[in-house]
């Protein structure tokens, strides 16, 4: 294994660990501001303080994340396979036409098909209703039907 792929790999561990540290965060902060809200209606769950205080671990994983891209810049380091176009005109014409990824013949692997691509929208769908429908439950509708209505009647000038 070369250099440039070992930075890429610890590049990559250093953003996928800052972002479950965050995603971490977020529930901490998610958790306790309802936890605050049951307890005084009128808190907000999410403030400043506690973004900054759930924040804090991940911060050196950001800013070490941060620091490597812009290393792998200036060095000129990327993943060579990256940016390869597909050759396989099947292939394309699979994705064009049917929107699907269809099975690679010349090489003899087999993607996603139409059956499995289904699956995927399925569940996608079906997440987001689900997530829709937490976000119903738990209030936040009202919350983001005023705010878009007070930016729109400010933007517009009516308010």
């Amino acid at each position: 294994m070369d250099k440039a792929r070992i930075f890429l790999i610890v590049q990559s561990a250093i953003c996928i660990a800052a972002v479950l540290l965050l995603t971490g965060a977020a529930l901490e902060i998610y958790s306790e501001g309802t936890a605050r809200k049951a307890q005084d209606p009128t808190a907000y769950i999410y403030t400043r303080e506690a973004a900054v205080k759930a924040a804090a671990p991940g911060a050196f994983l950001m800013l070490a994340g941060l620091c490597l891209s812009i290393a792998g810049g200036v060095l000129g380091i990327k993943d060579e396979k990256a940016d390869r176009p597909v050759t396989d005109k099947d292939c394309m014409r699979n994705t064009v036409i049917f929107g699907t990824a269809g099975v690679y013949e010349g090489s003899g692997k087999r993607t996603f098909g139409p059956v499995k691509l289904k699956r995927i929208r399925l569940i996608v769908l079906a997440l987001s209703v689900i997530l829709i429908i937490a976000g119903i439950v738990n209030g936040n509708m009202h919350a983001i039907l005023v705010k878009a209505a007070n930016i729109c009647t400010e933007c517009i000038g009516l308010g």
